[in-house]
């Protein structure tokens, strides 16, 4: 058994109102040339990634979630912080959530779920690289980590790092943000969609949490959550929104966009250029508020989350940074300094996972 409360639930909200029941009479396996021209047929009429095609004609396991979201004390924040959160919250809902193995030996398994917010991504999708040591899936509760990836097509940092985690004993769950791996079937024009884009990733991660939280050999009180890059803005965000995630990590990411946008090199270059096709000047600085982090890092706790930063990063430059440190309230033992630039990390790879394995696998300690 792979998660708990795994049961006949319709799965309501797919295009074109397909319903999805854990033990239909749906094509398996071994019927592969009818699966896929099923699937090269249905293919023609839907927005669905090839994943969602195969998980509806391969009988995947359904569990039911229900969300935890909790709504901010206004009394508690500031106007603009409330102004900034109210961006990213949704009315909690019951919602059924898919677990299907995966089809690669990458990772484990795939798991689909609605998104909370109507958007370019559609459903979200997770690979779930299931804990190990020693190349043996180990047995009993063991802690949990959502990984939100870099910007690049392939993902590859944020599955490296996901896999690498994974072997370290803990549960490591990649989330594919909108536009990204299985949802992809329509990317976001990031010049004119990339604030709605962060808010429905950043929702999207949250969600997750839940979702994870229901999986057998999940222990449910040590969930945490790591970005990197512009996975470490969308999960500042997500963590701001509630008390949800345990530890928190965040690889190369920082506050202060318009700053970021105006000093930022390569990829950050190449996205202000995309940005000032459609907005310019107070237009942008006003339009990128709404994803601002520092309106809300405040939120995060500061004994609890640990930032690594690039000391020579040309993209995400130090000084924002520093700037999600102070207003986070980060004592120094939680900022991580290396001697490097925003891709060259790379050689600090192990290091950070090391780093992160001994700090989620204390937290979890009794």
């Amino acid at each position: 058994m792979l998660a708990t409360g795994f049961v006949k639930v319709p799965i309501d909200g797919r295009p074109d109102g397909i319903k999805i029941e854990s033990n239909s009479e749906s094509p398996r396996a071994s019927d592969a040339g009818g699966v896929l021209f099923a699937a090269i047929q249905f293919r023609k009429t839907t927005s669905m990634s090839p994943f969602f095609l195969l998980a509806a004609l391969l009988d995947p396991q359904a569990m039911a979630c229900h969300d935890s979201l909790a709504v901010p004390d206004h009394a508690a924040e500031s106007d603009d912080a409330m102004a900034c959160l109210h961006g990213f919250l949704w009315q909690p809902t019951k919602f059924a959530a898919i677990v299907t193995p995966a089809p690669t030996a990458e990772f484990d398994f795939g798991i689909s779920f609605p998104s909370p917010r109507s958007g370019p991504g559609g459903d979200v999708f997770i690979e779930w690289r299931m804990a190990r040591q020693n190349d043996v899936i180990c047995e009993g509760e063991r802690p949990a980590i959502v990984v939100v990836h870099e910007s690049g097509r392939g993902m590859h940092a944020g599955r490296v790092i996901a896999q690498s985690l994974s072997h370290t004993g803990i549960h490591a769950f990649m989330v594919h943000l909108p536009g990204y791996g299985q949802r992809s079937v329509r990317r976001p024009d990031q010049g004119r969609e990339l604030v709605e884009g962060i808010q429905q990733g950043a929702m999207d991660t949250r969600r997750a949490a839940d979702v994870i939280k229901t999986l057998d050999g999940v222990d449910s009180k040590h969930v945490s959550i790591l970005g990197v890059s512009l996975g470490g803005f969308v999960a500042s965000l997500a963590g701001s929104l509630d008390a949800v995630f345990d530890q928190h990590f965040l690889l190369m990411a920082g506050a202060d966009l318009p700053t970021m946008f105006q000093h930022g090199e390569r990829e950050v270059a190449d996205l202000r250029n995309k940005l000032e096709e459609h907005r310019t000047g107070s237009d942008l600085t006003v339009w990128l508020r709404q994803v601002e982090p520092a309106r809300v890092a405040h939120r995060l706790p500061a004994d609890r989350t640990t930032l690594y930063v690039a000391m020579f990063d040309v993209v995400v430059p130090p000084r924002c940074s520093e700037k999600l440190a102070t207003v986070i309230g980060l004592p120094p033992e939680r900022i991580v300094r290396m001697p490097c630039g925003h891709h060259t990390a790379v050689a600090f790879l192990l290091p950070m996972v090391l780093d992160v394995g001994k700090r989620v696998h204390a937290a979890g300690a009794p």
